[in-house]
């Protein structure tokens, strides 16, 4: 028995308790602000969590990726689509780096409905790299657009309202 008692702490034995083994997931703010959500957003995607993520979009949410040079549309984005793009980088070796601006510029755009708000350009840097294959986006040649709605009341929040992204706009120039 007391074999039992000095192995019961040996090094061998998984650590119990809080903290104890494997990968600690993201912490996420609640989703008070657009800028929370962003940070949010951030954490998410370079943590490949697919839950994470998708949290930080409305159900309804739309976008486009468009080039300005040659005038056509690149994508359009859907809730689904983003899903199915969090999930494919989870399943993947890739290694993914997103930095937000330290200034994130929150307004109102006169053609969005009542209440959202805009984030223009809040995305510093970004880049998915897997092997040989990398993609980076260059802030210098692209716009990037996210527009936020608002849901209140909503209990969960000190704010009484908690916001996602409904529109995210891409363009390359």
């Amino acid at each position: 028995m007391g074999l039992a008692l000095l192995l019961s702490g040996c090094i061998f034995s998984p650590k119990k308790g809080a903290g104890g083994g494997g990968i600690e997931p993201p912490k996420y703010l609640v989703p008070e602000s657009p800028e929370f959500v962003m940070f949010n957003l951030k954490e998410a995607y370079t943590k490949k969590d697919s839950t994470g993520y998708k949290a930080c979009f409305d159900p309804n949410y739309f976008g486009t990726s468009q080039d300005v040079v040659l005038q056509t549309p690149i994508d359009t984005l859907t809730f689904a689509k983003e899903a199915k793009h969090i999930a494919f980088l989870a399943r993947s070796t890739a290694t993914v780096e997103l930095e937000l601006k330290p200034a994130m510029v929150r307004s109102t755009d006169s053609g969005d409905p009542a209440g959202w708000a805009l984030i223009q350009n809040p995305i510093q840097s970004l880049g998915v790299y897997d092997g040989e294959n990398s993609f980076i986006v260059t802030p210098t040649q692209e716009t990037l657009e996210f527009r936020f709605i608002p849901k209140t009341p909503d209990s969960s929040s000190p704010t009484d309202t908690t916001w996602k992204i409904i529109k995210w706009n891409e363009i390359r120039s």
